[in-house]
């Protein structure tokens, strides 16, 4: 497994309220995850901040229980990682004015094997690549998905649209949480891609997937990464690229 990440500030941006974790990627079991953070003052690095150490020590914690674990335990594993962080970042915001509102799209993968099994919330993104094709995994939970699921708005169109930063879920804005989890087999030389949406609202789906697919992990990052910057960079911008084993990094 090779496995590579960065995350930038943008072009347009002040601070970054992205986060992103790699954990254990040469252990049994291995843990991906990125966040991007919403919330004002400081409110938006706090949530996603919060959201990668929550699960960090969630992970540490009970990832042993994944051995041999079955889809229904997996799912109750996510469940409670998503929860506790939810808990902690719902604490922080009631208890402070400053904070109050933050909150964090959250997409985690766990990979143990071929095992490719991925919590997510919000409109950060993972992708599978596999024999030259991308597969988005996730669905966004934003106003302009909604309005693309109804039929009232094209797929593509959704890029312009004066609303699309308008989440309908994300991880800390209220008291209890609903995750959605995937589960999917790899093959060797797929390549699983986490990211934030500094990236899709910049980078099409074709251009990721040349980019994926033709450089290894380590170049394929960067590029996406300057790719989005070179196109105005006007969000955080957030790439995690794994490969299940092959190739050079």
């Amino acid at each position: 497994m090779f496995v590579s990440g960065r995350t930038d500030i943008g072009q347009e941006r002040q601070n970054n309220e992205d986060c992103y974790l790699i954990m254990d990627h040469h252990d049994t079991a291995a843990l991906f995850a990125v966040a991007d953070g919403m919330g004002g003052h400081c409110g938006g690095e706090v949530a996603s901040s919060t959201a990668i150490e929550k699960i960090r020590t969630f992970f540490s914690r009970n990832r042993e229980t994944l051995a041999g674990a079955s889809i229904q335990e997996i799912k109750t594993f996510f469940t409670r990682m998503f929860e506790e962080a939810n808990d902690s970042i719902w604490e922080k915001a009631i208890s402070s004015d400053q904070l109050k509102g933050m909150g964090t799209t959250l997409t985690a993968a766990v990979l143990s094997g071929d095992n490719l099994h991925i919590g997510h919330i919000g409109d950060s993104r993972a992708y599978i690549i596999h024999s030259g094709e991308i597969y988005q995994v996730t669905e966004d939970h934003s106003y302009v998905q909604k309005l693309v699921n109804e039929n009232q708005l094209q797929a593509g169109e959704e890029r312009n649209h004066p609303k699309q930063n308008l989440l309908t879920r994300a991880l800390g804005t209220d008291k209890s949480v609903e995750v959605d989890i995937y589960h999917h087999s790899l093959v060797p030389g797929d390549r699983v891609l986490l990211c934030t949406d500094g990236l899709t609202r910049m980078v099409s789906d074709e251009e990721i997937l040349d980019m994926a697919a033709s450089f290894s992990v380590t170049e394929a990052v960067d590029r996406l990464v300057n790719m989005a910057n070179a196109r105005g960079g006007p969000d955080n911008i957030t790439v995690l690229l794994v490969q299940l084993n092959s190739g050079s990094v």
